[in-house]
């Protein structure tokens, strides 16, 4: 059943969590952008791992829920799939590329919310 208020929809799981996966993302992006100059790698790049499983533990408690409730999209695998193997993996090729990545996952995990939740 689709939530009809406000109340509904910040009372679901669901919604915490995918919620918590858009802030923690949010904030992944602009962790990684700050760390660009490399004298503030070093410092920054343990945050940015820690912030991108947080991402990774919010969005697969999101696919639980979904799961548990029997509504799980084929495309929300497909964002999960892109957020595990496309995003890291374009770190070892150029970090601006990482970046333009990471905010499109960013855009996916949204499209995710808005076609599940809503």
């Amino acid at each position: 059943m689709h939530p009809t208020t406000l109340e509904d929809l910040f009372s679901s799981p669901g919604f915490l969590a995918i919620f918590l996966t858009i802030l923690l993302t949010i904030a992944n992006i602009m962790v990684g952008v700050s760390i660009l100059p490399s004298d503030q790698r070093k410092k920054g790049y343990i945050l940015h791992r820690i912030l991108f499983a947080a991402v990774i533990a919010s969005y697969s408690f999101f696919l639980f829920h979904l799961y548990k409730i029997e509504r799980v999209s084929f495309f929300a695998y497909i964002v999960f799939g892109y957020l595990l193997l496309a995003v890291p993996f374009t770190r070892r090729l150029n970090v601006t590329l990482h970046a333009v990545i990471a905010s499109v996952g960013l855009v996916l995990i949204t499209v995710v919310a808005a076609i599940n939740l809503i």
